[in-house]
């Protein structure tokens, strides 16, 4: 080998391990998406449009994607009432209800990925041990169930028997607990497949765990009737522990970063609830005097801001109302149409 070539092969291999080096450390310093960060917010959409959408939110910086999805797939819709959506590690779960679907996205820029068919009438899907869990109301005249999903494959594995209208899931001592929206019931499922059933009020809806580990459960009441309630279950021995009598309709819950609060809401009002109340207060925490009706709630979990939706009746795009935990506006915003959720990056 001549000198000169010696020479050239030694700048070429500092070069080449120059460039190695700056491209490890462009990666490790490029964000790994757009949507890591902030607020994502769950838009239904009109029933039978297949409208439903995603919307992000910088709280930073106030600024509002629209349609995030679609505009990460070429205008793609996402479906047909997005129910929920849920992140687990790289991977959007996005369950959408009138299409009988699960897009799976990436979690970071929403670019799609998968598809899971195969489900009836999805609602709400959480992780436990490796697996999915996806409820499901199948139809309004057979009992719901709970679909295991393979996250590695993204298919169906097999399905757990619960109650009608499979609402809700949440995952706590090892166990999913899940709200029968048709009934008065809460299945309890031990893993791998043995169900028991804990009897609240009508309607069970909304599930939340408080610093105990206790799981609040949200029942509308009676059809027409302003009899909601909230039933705390003790996850350990599956025993119901106490029950609160709201004397109003009710429909969505939250609770707040410390798990000691809790916030429902009632039409266009919200309601501040401790853990260790015996009584529901009289008065409302929030009035918000420019909503048609208050569709979701969300709480930061860092912050302890207050998120609620507005699906204005579904007549037009939603309205988002930030507030302190204090119960100060923070600003408000325009979603997509019939915000219900929102998820917190």
């Amino acid at each position: 080998m001549t000198t000169l070539f010696k020479n050239l092969f030694a700048v070429g291999l500092l070069f080449a391990i120059a460039s190695i080096s700056l491209s490890c450390k462009e990666d490790s310093e490029t964000p790994a998406g757009e949507f890591s960060t902030g607020v994502l917010i769950v838009n239904e959409g009109a029933f039978g449009r297949s409208d439903g959408s995603i919307t992000h939110y910088n709280p930073d910086s106030k600024m509002v994607t629209q349609d995030i999805y679609g505009k990460k797939n070429d205008g793609l819709a996402l479906g047909d009432v997005v129910q929920s959506l849920t992140i687990e590690g790289d991977f959007a779960y996005a369950v959408v209800n009138n299409d009988n679907k699960v897009v799976v996205a990436n979690a970071h820029n929403f670019q799609m990925q998968h598809v899971i068919g195969s489900v009836s009438l999805p609602r709400y899907f959480t992780t436990l041990n490796g697996k999915g869990y996806l409820t499901e109301w199948v139809n309004f005249t057979d009992p719901g169930r709970v679909a295991v999903i393979n996250l590695a494959t993204h298919t169906v594995e097999n399905t757990i028997a619960t109650d009608y209208g499979s609402e809700n899931i949440i995952a706590a001592n090892g166990k999913l607990f899940v709200s029968n929206n048709f009934t008065n019931t809460i299945s309890v499922v031990t893993l791998p497949a043995s169900t028991a059933t804990i009897e609240v009020a009508n309607a069970p809806g909304d599930l939340v765990l408080d610093a105990e580990g206790k799981l609040w459960v949200l029942c509308g009441g009676n059809y027409g009737e302003e009899n909601a309630s909230l039933h705390r279950i003790n996850t350990t021995t599956n025993m119901v522990e106490k029950i609160l009598e709201l004397n109003m309709g009710a429909n969505r819950l939250a609770i707040n970063k410390a798990k000691s609060q809790l916030y429902l809401t009632s039409g266009i009002q919200v309601y501040k609830i401790s853990v260790t109340d015996t009584s529901v207060p009289e008065n409302s925490f929030l009035t918000i005097e420019a909503a048609v009706g208050l569709y979701g709630i969300g709480v930061d979990p860092q912050t302890d801001e207050i998120y609620l939706a507005d699906a204005k009746g579904f007549a037009a795009n939603g309205t988002i109302y930030r507030y302190t935990a204090t119960g100060t506006l923070v600003d408000e915003f325009t979603s997509g149409k019939g915000p219900n959720g929102f998820v917190f990056r």
